[in-house]
């Protein structure tokens, strides 16, 4: 039970979020940092009394949405490798690598993203089964 719910978690919460931090990345620095998209962005608005274009704002949250996934992913090996063999995997991590696929189940529905509804409600289903698994493991 240990080994199949650190392979769920080593899944769902290392793999995934550096494969679709590095695939975001990748896509903004080729296909959407265009000039056609920077001069389409250009509008200017309001953020804690400074004027912003929206391409700044964008690239900004763009960019660091992509790292932030391949560092959560990074993180997660740290703490992966760190563990005991023998040891279960710590709840809250657990907890909050489901909460983070709760987020990206809702932001896929939210905004009309099939690839990331269903992607998050597969990954919420893993770590389901991993904390599932994990407690078994406690309970023992």
């Amino acid at each position: 039970m240990n080994k199949t719910a650190k392979l769920l978690f080593l899944l769902v919460g290392c793999i995934m979020p550096i494969f679709i931090g590095v695939l975001h990345t990748a896509t903004h620095f080729s296909n959407l940092v265009t000039p056609e998209i920077n001069a389409y962005l250009q509008k200017e608005f309001v953020i804690l009394g400074q004027a912003q274009s929206l391409w700044n704002t964008w690239g900004i949250v763009s960019f660091m949405m992509g790292a932030s996934f391949i560092i959560i992913g990074l993180l997660n090996i740290s703490m992966l490798r760190k563990l005991p063999k023998m040891d279960t995997l710590p709840i809250l991590t657990i907890v909050a690598v489901l909460l983070y696929q709760i987020c990206v189940t809702y932001v896929g529905f939210e905004f009309e993203q099939g690839f990331q509804f269903y992607g998050g409600i597969f990954g919420g289903v893993l770590m389901l089964a991993c904390l599932g698994l994990t407690l078994r493991g406690n309970s023992n």
